[in-house]
């Protein structure tokens, strides 16, 4: 009834495990002492007297939190004055207490939420919620920031341990609003269109591990909230997915999130306290729109990863191929043109072709996750084809002329130089270079437009005014460096530059037509096989299932093992 203050003498600090916190508190001139415990409701309830708790609190307590309200509980009791409470047990001082009241507080959903959990389900991204707070109060919010939709149900999955009166059990509860008396719940689940998610609170979760194994990657597939989660089976939840093959990014700002954020894939942390230690990321802004973002610099790094493979991979190709040709009439490349190649062509581009920066949209198409899927390959064959047909088209078109004259056959190598096979197999690859630098680097939808890398862009422009000039005036200085072979029908030199052009032509739409798929044609030749991602196979079979979940019964373990003791 007073308002003076009093002494903290004894804090047990607040542990996610048990949910509470407690103080051991002394009143002015050490008249009385009162310790004091806050916490969860359900947790502070189970700690006080029976006859304390009002009759109405679970249903008030659902009330509260239904409306998206944090929710702690309140409780104390006295301790003797006389007692050694500097050393007192936290056991001893967290029971028989006296219930208080509840607290109510009100935490808004941030504004950018809402928005990023839709950015990221319109690029097929699923979003999940791990919480510490009550299931109510986590349903609330998932439906206040779009991770529940208005017209979607809510099935609350309620699985108990086995206790000494009763056998591990398992069902399915629909949210208040749900099927009517007219109408069953397999009725319900039956309606076309009917969509839901599952929420499950951390007991259950336990349960649920530990008692039905076989159900618990069907209940991970439709689980959206996960509520009342300790630190550990948060951890727990983050591997349990990952056993789906799903790639689990992870966000969290507190100490309780360390375990999850090491164990995800890609950990986030929203502040830079305790779990910026643990995450390989650290927003400097503390809400979520970090994570689209960092969704598209990771695929616009991973495409520009494959690009720059590909990229080195075809170089190393047309080199090989050019060479080979030139071998086979008994003459190669001068030193200036593989160093004209190498250097100034290959590096440069190499160098500056990777910028330009990610798209400033999430899609929901996804890059190749790996070197060895087919658009790769398929990619490199189809470029490595028209590589080897462009070398060829030109050196016949040159052998074709009426004017060509063949090579001195009794001399091999450089001292053949220059030559007429020479010169346009080198005018021809320097234009592959440029065309295939062009070709694998890809623009949308991971990446800015290729007109943003200025750079990049005007580098090509360059190299192609360059071989422009090679090929149709070299003049004295250039033929005399690269040991150019002096062609005096310039048809001829617009026929060299018009098979690069259509070279250039037919690898572009054949990169296109790969983007946008056409090569999983191939994947229908050798008939339809299960998904190699163990949480796509559970879609289909979820999908295809008029039984799940099951709503209108109990479910008991698959296996009991009853020992007894005489």
């Amino acid at each position: 009834s007073s308002s003076e203050a009093v002494a903290i003498i004894k804090r047990f600090p607040f542990s996610s495990a048990l949910q509470r916190m407690s103080v051991v508190t002394v009143a002015p001139r050490g008249r009385s002492a009162l310790a004091f415990l806050k916490g969860s409701p359900e947790m502070v309830a189970s700690l006080c007297r029976p006859d304390t708790v009002p009759a109405e609190f679970s249903s008030t307590l659902r009330n509260f939190s239904s409306e998206g309200l944090r929710v702690l509980a309140l409780a104390c009791k006295p301790i003797d004055i006389n007692s050694d409470m500097m050393n007192i047990e936290r056991g001893e001082v967290e029971k028989e207490m006296q219930f208080l009241g509840l607290l109510m507080m009100k935490n808004l959903v941030k504004p950018e939420s809402a928005e990023v959990i839709n950015i990221l389900t319109l690029a097929h991204i699923r979003s999940v919620m791990v919480t510490g707070d009550n299931i109510l109060t986590a349903v609330n919010v998932a439906k206040n920031c779009g991770m529940v939709g208005s017209d979607e149900k809510v099935i609350f999955v309620i699985a108990t341990p086995h206790t000494v009166e009763s056998m591990p059990s398992l069902r399915f509860s629909v949210e208040d609003g749900g099927p009517t008396a007219a109408q069953s719940p397999r009725d319900l689940i039956n309606q076309a269109g009917f969509s839901y998610h599952l929420a499950i609170n951390g007991k259950s979760f336990a349960a649920l591990c530990d008692h039905f194994p076989e159900y618990l990657p069907k209940v991970l597939m439709k689980a959206t909230v996960f509520a009342r989660m300790a630190p550990d089976q948060k951890t727990q939840l983050v591997k349990e997915l990952q056993k789906l093959n799903y790639r689990v990014g992870m966000c969290g700002d507190g100490a309780n999130d360390c375990g999850a954020l090491r164990a995800a894939d890609v950990g986030v942390s929203l502040s830079e306290a305790e779990a910026s230690v643990a995450s390989p990321f650290t927003s400097k802004t503390e809400n979520i729109s970090c994570v689209p973002m960092l969704i598209r610099e990771a695929r616009c790094s991973l495409v520009t990863s494959f690009s720059l493979f590909r990229y080195m991979a075809l170089y190393s190709l047309i080199q090989f191929f050019s060479v080979l040709v030139l071998n086979t009439v008994k003459t190669t490349f001068a030193d200036m043109q593989f160093l004209f190649c190498d250097l100034f062509l290959v590096t440069l581009l190499a160098i500056v072709m990777g910028r330009g920066g990610p798209s400033e949209d999430l899609y929901p198409c996804r890059p190749p996750a790996s070197l060895l899927s087919l658009p790769v390959f398929g990619s490199l064959f189809i470029h490595t084809c028209m590589i080897v047909l462009g070398q060829l088209g030109a050196f016949f078109i040159t052998t074709s002329q009426g004017w060509y004259i063949p090579l001195n056959s009794t001399v091999f190598g450089t001292e053949n130089l220059p030559n007429m096979e020479n010169t346009c197999v080198f005018a021809l690859s320097g234009y592959q270079y440029i065309i295939m630098a062009v070709v694998v680097t890809k623009g949308f939808p991971h990446k800015k437009p290729l007109f943003y890398n200025v750079i990049f862009l005007c580098l090509l422009l360059i190299h192609f005014a360059l071989m422009t000039l090679l090929v149709l005036y070299p003049g004295p200085f250039f033929r005399r460096i690269f040991k150019l072979f002096n062609f005096t029908d310039m048809n001829f030199k617009m026929l060299l530059i018009a098979v690069a052009a259509l070279n250039f032509l037919v690898c572009f739409v054949a990169e296109l037509l790969i983007d946008l798929g056409i090569l999983n044609c191939l994947r229908l030749l050798r008939g339809r096989r299960p998904s190699k991602k163990e949480y796509k196979r559970l879609k289909a079979l979820l999908s295809d299932s008029a039984s799940w979940p099951p709503l209108d019964q109990t479910l008991s373990p698959t296996c009991n093992t009853v020992i007894s003791f005489s």
